[in-house]
């Protein structure tokens, strides 16, 4: 292959790899993510959750008790998604959860509810035929 070949079939590959990995029309070839968030931390608290990524900022919405908040994403292609939320209720409890570290919940986490209770996230998820449900301590307060 001569040099002027080559140059050009290496930008056309840099090119191709470049889309494949950053463009959400390629989700098929990696891991789809769908996440909800419910509300359960009592009757008559809404909670208000603020979402965001490195890459991807998912504003902030509102959900009143038992209702959800759905979130849909691909993981990338090298296993470093991670969202993380920032929840408030009552006006003046904040705290946040990272809730999706794609080393933590890639194997288990195609379809996967989080519970928001007082006390912290607790995550449902199906895996296969079965179920695992597991409860975590909040990050940290928000200042």
């Amino acid at each position: 292959m001569n040099p002027f070949a080559t140059r050009h079939f290496i930008l056309l590959i840099s090119f191709v790899l470049l889309i494949f990995t950053t463009c959400d029309a390629f989700c098929f070839l990696r891991t789809n993510i769908h996440l909800s968030i419910t509300n359960q931390l009592g009757s008559g608290l809404d909670l208000t959750v603020h979402c965001k990524s490195r890459d991807d900022e998912l504003g902030v919405h509102v959900v009143p008790f038992d209702g959800y908040y759905t979130m849909d994403f691909c993981s990338n292609i090298w296993g470093t998604t991670q969202f993380y939320c920032g929840m408030t209720w009552s006006g003046k409890l904040q705290y946040w959860f990272d809730i999706f570290i794609a080393e933590r919940d890639s194997h288990r986490c195609g379809d996967c509810t989080w519970r928001i209770l007082p006390e912290g996230p607790c995550m449902t998820c199906n895996i296969g035929e079965s179920k695992e449900y597991v409860c975590y301590q909040w990050n940290g307060e928000l200042f």
